[in-house]
């Protein structure tokens, strides 16, 4: 009975480690912050920025992005946004952990920085000496999906980059709450 107790104690501590969210859909409190910010680049362009933690995936900081981008436009008096760019960047961090009884230090860091069309990796190495140890290696990535938009009032124009702004909201915003379940 004992050995059940010990055995739910440990699986609860579990399940509320692994119960870390990603990145809430909020103004981020600076620049670089999680979350997302606005540029204002002229009276109808805006670039629009969500940077989400490491548990938050790629899609769902484009997802962030595309629904600030459709609330902005909505708040400024427009019903449609064209996309005139867009990035999504990505940052990964190694780390190494060396336990044993010569630890003498040494780590491994990988960054991964990509544009538009193609990503670079950089690797940066410092040789470790121990003896009688273990290592482990951690990998963490996180994204952030900048948007340079245009927008403008009906008619709308017939581009694939165009979004109606009430419609893209309103299907984000539900597919926010069915996550949220």
């Amino acid at each position: 009975m004992r050995l059940q107790w010990v055995f739910a104690i440990m699986l609860s501590g579990l399940v509320v480690g692994c119960s870390s969210t990603g990145t809430s859909y909020q103004p981020a409190d600076e620049r670089g912050a999680y979350g997302y910010t606005e540029t204002e680049l002229g009276s109808d362009r805006y670039r629009i920025t969500f940077t989400g933690n490491t548990r938050t995936d790629k899609e769902t900081v484009n997802d962030y992005a595309m629904l600030r981008a459709a609330e902005l436009t909505l708040q400024n008096g427009y019903n449609w946004f064209k996309l005139v760019n867009r990035d999504t960047e990505s940052k990964s961090r190694s780390s190494t952990s060396l336990s044993g009884i010569n630890d003498f230090g040494g780590h491994t860091a990988v960054y991964q920085r990509c544009g538009l069309v193609s990503c670079d990796t950089v690797v940066t190495q410092t040789p470790s000496r121990f003896s009688g140890g273990v290592s482990s290696t951690t990998t963490r990535t996180n994204y952030q999906a900048s948007l340079e938009i245009k927008m403008g009032k009906n008619p709308m124009p017939d581009d694939a980059e165009a979004y109606n702004a009430q419609e893209l909201a309103s299907t984000l915003r539900r597919w926010m709450g069915e996550q949220a379940k």
